[in-house]
Formats: structure tokens, C-alpha cells, sequence
């Protein structure tokens, strides 16, 4: 054993001499591969930041340094060899630059060894680009100009129209996009904002281009985008198409409060519809860029309703979900039982005398004018029924059985009178309960207490929207998502739905000194579903 031992040790050595003969001759890179094995054997020419890629070559043995676009990055000398170094792309936040935004770099990767310097021409992407909407008068004809808006739409390296439906291109599996193609007669950058995005904390770039329509021979199909980060498309008609709605503020909001959706092919409308009620064209504001329809919120429709909001264009119709009551926890009005504890938050008819604010119906206003130094404030308690039941959640039809509690929340209408929430001083805030089936206390506080009671800092905006916004003197849909909770935490909507919902509580709470304002009315509590 010994002398195997021996003998292999005597095998390396020799080994590593012929390899270190062979390492000091002209370095050279031939390919770049990924580190991840099941695609090693591919190689490829552009990566995105964060990616490890293996740099092959032969004579690449004593590295010293590695740069890329231009700019030394780390790479591992343990896994250095004569034929491959491994490095990881630096990530934009960290400071690494692209050429995209940085004309003076250069597309490649150098490695600085011993005995030469060897260089590879390699591009370093932007993020996946994507196509949010088009916008451009109707009829489109050669010559005419499109507005193309959406995210990372750089690096462009080819723009052309195809007859294949975008339907078509959405429900098949492609490496290429075949068709009729026609190359655009012009493409424009006219804006790329190039930005961290404070949410994902990463880099992205909102961008408009303008193309010009080349002559085509059929009057609808696709535009697509190829970018050297990957490729976009989106349909692309010369008579106006079908409305396209992507959000909408609030799907349950109150009579008075404005709304906003925000889609595509918005032209000409003709009006909004939901259940019982139509709000004909007079009544709507659509804006120039076409992407956005206003308007105020009339009345609740009846339930039994199909929950869906449908604006009808020359082009046709398109619908998002709206006003389902299957969602509803309780607008106060008949739906749940309140369980009567004190202080209790009052409850108004919005066409009441007594009543500041207007509502549908019922709904909870919570008012002080001085709180300070209680632990136990004004709520909104309610719960489903005395028998212990769980609130009727919505089906798997409506909310998937596999989403996460990130993407479900609890969610409710607001009126936020210049309470003295989220100015830093006012400590303030609310407590939310949710009581699952087996009656367990489950708190989520907007505060978080350090060193109580001398500092405390915010974790979301008291009365947070969905872009964490906290606006004033306006109804609107406030949200917090049910991962928030204890009991829902790290669960899936079918594990929600079988763990149950039969109380929550809403609690303005103040266990700091400093005095403040609260004039927050609350209605249309409920369940909220966002995929993310």
C-alpha cells in the first residue's frame, strides 16, 4: 500500500511538471462554458450578471489577474488550471458596469497570467427584457410610429414584425420565431432609465423606443424585440385590438373613491362595466398615452355578480377581477358578527348625519384626537359566527391552491385622515390579529421595538398600499400579506384554507409618550390574491 502510495504521488509530480511545461506557453481562451453540469457542455458567447462561468482555454495556468468589461473580478486560484479558470460575474449593485450604459468599456474577458495575456470577446447582458405595451394611432400604416414601453429593452439586436399570432408564440414551445418576417424601417431609444429597483433591490431599466412600421403585408401579428439578454414580443395589429387590462387600484372600492386600471389598447373606449352598473364613456378619463382609464367609484354592484370588470373598445373587450364578493370578510353590513369588545372602533352609516366620511353602507372608524401610552386601543374585532367557524375563503378556481402566502393578503378600503402614522416621531400603531380554527393568536405589530420605549422603527408604512405607499385624505385598498402571521407563515393558500380563518382584529395601539392624531375609517375587509 505504502508503495502505491508512492507511486502515485510520484505520478502527480510528474504530473504537474508536463502540465506546468505546457501551462507557460501563449494563454489562450476558446470557449466559455456555465459551471452548472447539466449545461457544461454547451458554450456560449453572452452571460448576465451573477453567472458562473468556466473560461476555457488552454495555457491559462497562473492567472494573476481577471478582468471583465474591463474591470478586475475575483476568481478562485485553487481552480485554476492550465485548461479553465472559474469566475463569478459581479452583480450591478456590487459596482460591476455594463457596456450598455458604459461606452467606453469593452465586450470581453481578459485574463493577465505569468506568461501572456489572453483575451475573449464576451458580452455581459441586462437583465431579461420584457414588453409591457405598445401605443400608436389607428389606422397603422408603413411609415407610421409605435411607442414600445417596457423593461431592459437594450442591447437591441434585432427588431421585426411577424404574421405568427403572439397567442400562438405564448402556448408553443420555440427556439425560433418562424413567420412572415418584415424587419422594422427604424428603431429609436427615446428613454432608458437605468435604476435599482428598491423593491428587489436590483438594477433594471424602464425603456421606450420608437419604431417605425415597415410595409407589411398582413394587418396583424407580432413585433418582437431580440436583445442580447433574450427575446420580447407582443401582439401587434393595424386596426385598434382588444383591450388588455393588467391592474387595477382596488378591487373592492367604496362609492367616491377614484379608480385606476392600467392595461393596453385603450382606444376609443366606450365604457366600463361591472355587474349591475355601466359608466359610459363621458364618465371615464383616459390618458394620451393610452395605457390608463379613471374613474370614481359610483356604486357597489349587487351581489351574485360575475366579479369581473369589463371595458368595452371599438376593438372589443377585456376583464379583470373586481367586486367578488366570494373574497369578502366583512363590509359591516351584515357579513360577520362583530364581537362587541372594548373600546370598540364606531360603526357609521356613510349617509348618516354622524358620518365624515362617505362609504358603501356601514363602515369602522377609528378616532382619537390625543392617544397616548395604552396598550389597548380602539379595534375592529369581528368574527365569522358564534359556532366557531372559519370565514368562507375563496375557491382554488379563484385563488391557486399552490400560491404562497406572500401573494394573499388581507386587505381592506381606508381613509386615512392625516393621522400622525408614519412621521417618525408618533410610536403609534396598529396591531393586526388573525385567530385560525384552532383559536390561536396569531399578531403582527407595524412596529418593531428596540429598546423599548426609547426607539422604535417602522417595518411597513402604517396603512401601506401594494407599492408600500401610505396616501391621505383618500380611500384606498390598504394590504398586508398573510405571511405576516404566524400560523401562515411558509404556507401555501390550500394550507390556509385548511387551518381557517374565524376572527381578526384591527387594534390602534400607542405604547410609547408621544401623543397623536388617529382618524382612520376602515371598510370592505377581505382576502386579496397578487401573483408575484
Amino acid at each position: 500500500m505504502l508503495l502505491t502510495v508512492v507511486m502515485a504521488a510520484f505520478a502527480v509530480t510528474l504530473t504537474s511538471c508536463s502540465e506546468d511545461e505546457v501551462g507557460m506557453g501563449t494563454p489562450e481562451i476558446t470557449a466559455v462554458r456555465s459551471c452548472d453540469p447539466a449545461k457544461a457542455d454547451s458554450t456560449f458567447t453572452k452571460a448576465g450578471t451573477g453567472s458562473c462561468i468556466a473560461v476555457i482555454g488552454k495555457n491559462l495556468s497562473k492567472v494573476q489577474k481577471a478582468f471583465i468589461n474591463d474591470q478586475e473580478v475575483y476568481f478562485n486560484p485553487t481552480m485554476n488550471t492550465d485548461h479553465s479558470v472559474i469566475i463569478t460575474i459581479p452583480s450591478e449593485k456590487d459596482g460591476f458596469e455594463l457596456t450598455t450604459f458604459n461606452s467606453a468599456l469593452k465586450d470581453e474577458i481578459r485574463l493577465e497570467t505569468t506568461h501572456g495575456t489572453a483575451v475573449y470577446s464576451f458580452k455581459i447582458t441586462a437583465p431579461y427584457p420584457s414588453i409591457s405595451r405598445i401605443q400608436g394611432t389607428y389606422p397603422r400604416e408603413a411609415g407610421d410610429l409605435l411607442n414600445v414601453y417596457g423593461l431592459n429593452l437594450v442591447d437591441l439586436e434585432r427588431v421585426y414584425f411577424t404574421d405568427i399570432d403572439a397567442a400562438q408564440l405564448d402556448t408553443t414551445v420555440w427556439e425560433t420565431i418562424g413567420g412572415n418576417q418584415v424587419d422594422a424601417a427604424n428603431v429609436e431609444t427615446v428613454v432608458a432609465d437605468h435604476h435599482i429597483n428598491n423593491k428587489t433591490q436590483a438594477y433594471e431599466t424602464n425603456s421606450q423606443l420608437s419604431v417605425t412600421i415597415p410595409s407589411l403585408p398582413y394587418d396583424k401579428g407580432t413585433l418582437v424585440l431580440q436583445c442580447a439578454g433574450g427575446t420580447t414580443y407582443i401582439a401587434f395589429s393595424k386596426l385598434p385590438g382588444a383591450p388588455v387590462l393588467f391592474s387595477i387600484s382596488s378591487d373592492m372600492p367604496v362609492p367616491g373613491e377614484l379608480v385606476t386600471i392600467k392595461g393596453r389598447e385603450l382606444v376609443v373606449v366606450e365604457s366600463v362595466s361591472f355587474g349591475d352598473v355601466v359608466i359610459p364613456a363621458e364618465d371615464l378619463t383616459v390618458s394620451a398615452d393610452e395605457d390608463e382609464i379613471k374613474f370614481i367609484m359610483p356604486k357597489a354592484p349587487s351581489e351574485g355578480t360575475d366579479g369581473k370588470l369589463t371595458v368595452t373598445t371599438k376593438g372589443g373587450t377585456g376583464s379583470i377581477h373586481f367586486y367578488d364578493y366570494n373574497f369578502l370578510l366583512t363590509n359591516f353590513d351584515g357579513v360577520g358578527i362583530d364581537n362587541g369588545w372594548d373600546p370598540n372602533a364606531k360603526y357609521l352609516i356613510a349617509d348618516g348625519d354622524d358620518a365624515p366620511y362617505t362609504s358603501d353602507g356601514t363602515y369602522a372608524h377609528i378616532f382619537s384626537v390625543s392617544e397616548a401610552q395604552q396598550w389597548w386601543g380602539q379595534m375592529v374585532y369581528y368574527r365569522k359566527d358564534w359556532d366557531g367557524n372559519s370565514f368562507p375563503l375563496p375557491s382554488f378556481d379563484l385563488i391557486p391552491a399552490d400560491a404562497s402566502a406572500d401573494e394573499v393578503y388581507l386587505a381592506m378600503e381606508v381613509y386615512n385622515n392625516y393621522s400622525d402614522y408614519n412621521n417618525g416621531v408618533f410610536s403609534g400603531y396598529l396591531r393586526y390579529m388573525i385567530q385560525p380554527l384552532d383559536n390561536s393568536e396569531n399578531i403582527f405589530d407595524n412596529f418593531e421595538w428596540v429598546d423599548y420605549p426609547n426607539t422604535f422603527r417602522n417595518i411597513y408604512p402604517i396603512l401601506g398600499d401594494l407599492n408600500d405607499e401610505a396616501p391621505v385624505d383618500k380611500w384606498y385598498m390598504h394590504v398586508l400579506p398573510l405571511s405576516s402571521f404566524p400560523c401562515y407563515e411558509g404556507k401555501t393558500y390550500a394550507e390556509i384554507v385548511e387551518a381557517g380563518l374565524n376572527q381578526f382584529r384591527i387594534q390602534s395601539i400607542n405604547q410609547g409618550t408621544a401623543r397623536g392624531y388617529i382618524d382612520v375609517c376602515i371598510d370592505n375587509v377581505r382576502i386579496y390574491y397578487q401573483k408575484k
